[in-house]
């Protein structure tokens, strides 16, 4: 397998996550590196599950905020509103 050092840039959140991943945790198996790390999650969240949870969560969204347009639209018709019994009984209706 052929390395390529590529240079990218994370932000200092992520940064401070792997560095405490890396060094505070017991599980940590001390001979892979930290690039490993990066490169496997990389993998796993592009080719993985991940990306179809992503997909699928999307599609939720959008179920859902079309579900919620027409609840709205169904809630704002005008609906007859009838009188109450009492005032129904002294007009004889």
């Amino acid at each position: 397998m052929s390395k390529v050092i590529k240079a990218y840039s994370l932000d200092l959140e992520t940064v401070r996550i792997l560095e405490n991943y890396c060094s505070a945790s017991d599980n940590w198996d001390r001979t892979i590196s930290r690039s490993k790390v990066v490169n496997d999650s990389i993998k796993w969240f592009i080719t993985g599950d991940i990306a179809e949870l992503v997909h699928g969560n999307e599609q939720l969204q959008e179920r859902f905020r079309k579900a919620m347009i027409e609840k709205d639209q169904s809630s704002t018709e005008s609906k007859p509103i009838s009188q109450p019994w009492w005032r129904r009984l002294l007009l004889g209706q």
